[in-house]
């Protein structure tokens, strides 16, 4: 079902006013798209939002005013202008006209179908004016007697059955006279049931309401549905759609009545009317019954209801099917599907719904951010769960005509890019292809029908870049080449920066940069040499060439750089450091900038930071099964220090601020000193070295101390000073973490002696060392299995034997990984958790060489090098790898 053009205007502007939030509208919107009817009934039946509510929305936005018919007086002229079969079915009442202008109020203003109805039947210019529904539908049978329609007066119904639940919560002893003056004031401007706002308020619980409903109902209050499990033939008395329509399950036929659970029991004489016999209906929540009717109603009868609403089938065939296809099982959760496909077990599935039930969120999120699935695995789950395509934009690239189809606002507005055409139908990658507002404006838009298909979502921000956000380098390099043969070789020393942003400089510096995010570069090195200026990205820590730019254009890009950093761009015979931020499109950076004076002019590094939300969970660091648990017991104790160890460029900051993502909640008093301040996190207290102003590490140290911490983290370890202060600070029940470079992790305990630190300090004050390094992975589109070298095996001191039952992989090579063999990068550890036997050997003085036999050998610690030989034979990265970057 497509959703109307008014509807979908409607839950904009109640989402943008703050009327619904983002799942209150997608539930209404799933339960429109089954039972059909108006967007603002859906949401006003379930209770989520009142009528006037809704009327006040749209006069906000639109200009269209509400008016109270109960107090109107309508022209007997206007009235006679409209016939009364006309305003019935368009709910549309007339009341005043003047001139050739028609004043008509709308149950549903935003129907442009019901307007042009109205105007066609009338012949008049139609004033457009709101009014609501109980009002529209007493106006018509009062004015129109030859309808033979009753309703009932609407004026202060509300109100006065507001008062009666008020009274009666009053008389059980859960509501105060105030507090129900204070709900009724707020159901006057709003028009939403008064147990709406009670809750709302939280003057009441949830229970407390619906027990006083019950009550005032003359019924039975349920507040636990779990055990109701009613026959296949009692729930055949209500199709999926009336149990949705009508919030109601059958429970028992009994004959002569049957009796429910529903909860609205303003609905009683509906479903009385749709059963054809009386009922005695019980009350329960509505989250309960709609939870009830998802166990009890397969999904797999929409079909069916489909073609009940196009008169393919009777309803009477429908429940004779339903009853029949019932016992036939529901479409799988979508963690039963990730099970499925092997990219879970059942055991983490259940480990993320206890998260999910904790924090809010849905499964799939919870996945992802814990570390138990990556985004592509979850969009393979999602394509499976719906039954859409799952693409590959490396394997199944765009069309290059067919993707520029739809304009660059709605492609970033709802993270899409057309594919190809099936037919005169586009295919469409999407993140959710549930999304109903994008596939409606996707069709208007493209003029065709749309089929969604499920991709990646950063896989589609990529894809968005690449055809909107870069420029033609090939004509940039063009226009540079010109330009640097014109410029005046007397004013290159003298850089005009006026109309840098006018020509092409801009734009390549801007597409440098983006190229870099979009291929997840850790660095941009800008080198000017003899005869060009070479542009490299360091991906998975290793450089690779980009491209080459003209040598006459290396100073007027090396002077764009300078000012994005905020450097002196006339200064050119000292190195300078800066830091600057990117914004284009959908990337956000910021970037560290260092330039430095070579021999054939400047050269600039640019290291591109991760933003604070990128920073990965503490089980997506790589960690071992067997180091996990003892690095998760580690930084939950209340003090002492723990080191993270290892040389420049082996993610110890990401490690760090992993760990300060996990343990700095909000009730605890998390202070840092950085050198540079990297990744910039909310709720935690974040200092940046200043040695021009006096701010060292040590001087940060001695204030935090004053400053009441419970956790301080330390960028580095670099001074004897520093050393003492954070072991200090570890002893006197702080939690203290810090960087330090050495080889390995017992090397730790020999850097902190030679900085001045007493034996008996550090074994008292050190919990923990973590040695680190990364290691690329195998590429997984191209890998493949592999024998092991020989020559690798000596060095790493294995022998067959130890390898034999594991295969080895390395990767071919593909486009995906640029020909590399190798995709992204994972630490290997080794993790030396100071019990008594290492505590007594650090308080004797035992050298490193010590320290590293009674760690392995009592303490269960595992090398660097046992730790990637285990990945390596696990096929997550090669031996070849392991061997470079553990050789000392």
């Amino acid at each position: 079902m497509s959703l109307s053009i008014g509807d979908r205007r409607l839950g904009a502007m109640l989402l943008e006013q703050g009327y619904v939030n983002d799942s209150d509208l997608q539930r209404a919107l799933d339960r429109q798209i089954e039972i059909g009817g108006r967007l603002a009934d859906i949401l006003v039946d379930g209770g989520v939002v009142g009528e006037k509510r809704i009327a006040h929305a749209i006069e906000e936005a639109l200009g269209i005013p509400l008016v109270d018919l109960t107090s109107l007086d309508p022209s007997p002229v206007a009235l006679r202008s409209l016939k009364a079969q006309i305003a019935e079915s368009a709910q549309a009442f007339p009341f005043a006209l003047d001139g050739d202008t028609l004043r008509v109020a709308f149950v549903d203003p935003l129907s442009s179908l019901t307007l042009e109805i109205v105007e066609d039947a009338s012949g008049l210019n139609i004033e457009l004016y709101q009014a609501l529904r109980e009002q529209v539908q007493w106006a018509i049978a009062l004015y129109y007697p030859e309808l033979g329609r009753s309703a009932p007066m609407p004026a202060s119904l509300t109100a006065v059955q507001g008062t009666f639940l008020g009274q009666r919560l009053i008389i059980n002893g859960h509501l105060r006279e105030d507090q129900l003056k204070v709900a009724l004031e707020q159901q006057s401007y709003g028009g939403e049931a008064i147990g709406s706002i009670l809750l709302r308020l939280e003057m009441i619980t949830e229970d407390q309401l619906y027990e006083a409903l019950a009550e005032q109902a003359g019924t039975t209050y349920v507040p636990d549905l779990s055990g109701y499990e009613p026959e296949v033939d009692v729930l055949g008395l209500l199709l999926r759609v009336d149990a949705l329509q009508l919030s109601v399950v059958p429970l028992e036929d009994r004959g002569l009545e049957v009796q429910v659970i529903g909860s609205d029991q303003r609905r009683q004489q509906d479903i009385e009317a749709l059963l054809g016999r009386p009922v005695e209906m019980l009350l329960g929540r509505p989250a309960d019954v709609e939870a009830l009717i998802e166990r009890c109603y397969p999904q797999n009868g929409r079909l069916g209801e489909q073609m009940l609403r196009q008169g393919s089938l009777s309803r009477s065939q429908l429940r004779e099917a339903l009853q029949v296809q019932a016992r036939s099982g529901k479409v799988k959760p979508l963690g039963e599907v990730i099970v499925d496909l092997g990219f879970a077990s059942s055991e983490e599935i259940d480990q993320a719904l206890q998260k999910q039930t904790a924090g809010g969120g849905r499964l799939e999120d919870t996945l992802v951010q814990s570390g138990k699935l990556s985004p592509e695995m979850l969009a393979r789950s999602l394509a499976s769960q719906l039954g859409y395509e799952f693409l590959d934009p490396v394997q199944s690239p765009p069309d290059p005509k067919v993707a520029l189809l739809i304009n660059e606002s709605t492609a970033r507005r709802y993270t899409v890019v057309p594919m190809r055409l099936q037919g005169n139908a586009l295919v469409v990658a999407m993140k959710d292809p549930r999304n109903v507002f994008a596939l409606d404006d996707l069709r208007l838009i493209s003029g065709r029908d749309i089929i969604p298909a499920v991709m990646a979502e950063k896989d589609i921000v990529r894809l968005i870049e690449r055809y909107f956000g870069s420029a033609d380098m090939v004509q940039l390099n063009e226009r540079l080449v010109q330009e640097s043969r014109t410029r005046d070789r007397e004013r290159e020393s003298q850089v005009d920066t006026t109309d840098l942003d006018d020509n092409a400089v801009v734009r390549v510096v801007d597409n440098i940069i983006r190229e870099a995010a979009l291929q997840d570069a850790s660095d941009i090195h800008i080198e000017p040499t003899e005869h060009h200026l070479r542009v490299r990205y360091r991906i998975d820590g290793t450089l690779r060439d980009h491209m080459e730019l003209p040598k006459g254009s290396a100073q007027s890009v090396l002077a764009r750089i300078k000012i994005l950093g905020q450097l002196d761009i006339a200064e050119r015979r000292i190195p300078q450091d800066g830091r600057l931020r990117f914004r284009k499109g959908s990337i956000d950076l910021d970037l560290r900038l260092s330039t430095l004076p070579t021999v054939y002019g400047e050269k600039a590094v640019m290291r591109l930071l991760q933003k604070a939300h990128n920073i990965p969970e503490v089980e997506q660091l790589g960690l071992s099964e067997h180091n996990f648990q003892r690095f998760s017991d580690l930084i939950e104790k209340p003090n002492g220090i723990f080191l993270i160890t290892g040389p420049t460029g082996s993610g110890k900051s990401f490690s760090s601020f992993s760990i300060l993502k996990r343990i700095a909640r909000p009730e605890k008093n998390t202070t840092t000193i950085e050198d540079p301040v990297e990744y910039e996190i909310p709720g935690i207290n974040q200092s940046q070295v200043n040695p021009v102003a006096g701010l060292t590490f040590a001087r940060a140290l001695r204030a935090f101390l004053r400053q009441d911490p419970d956790i301080i983290f330390v960028g580095e370890i670099r001074d004897a000073e520093t050393a003492k202060i954070a072991t200090e600070a570890a002893l006197t029940g702080h939690l203290v973490l810090a960087t330090l470079h050495t080889n390995d992790a017992p090397g730790a305990v020999t850097r902190l002696e030679e900085m001045g630190v007493e034996n008996f300090n550090i074994g008292a004050s050190l919990i923990g060392v973590l040695g680190q390094r990364l290691v690329r992975k195998v590429c997984p589109d191209c890998k493949t299995p592999t024998n092991a070298d020989p020559d690798v095996l000596r060095r790493l001191g294995l022998n067959d034997k130890e390898l034999r039952g594991a295969t080895l992989f390395r990767g071919a090579g593909c486009p995906r990984c640029g020909g590399t063999g190798y995709k992204g990068r994972m630490g290997i550890h080794e993790l030396m958790v100071i019990d008594e036997p290492l505590r007594r050997a650090i308080g004797k003085g035992e050298p490193a060489s010590e320290l590293r036999e009674i760690a392995t050998s009592q303490s269960s610690m595992k090398t660097l090098r046992q730790d990637g030989i285990e990945k390596a034979m696990l096929g997550i990265t090669t031996l070849e790898e392991v061997l470079a970057v553990t050789s000392a």
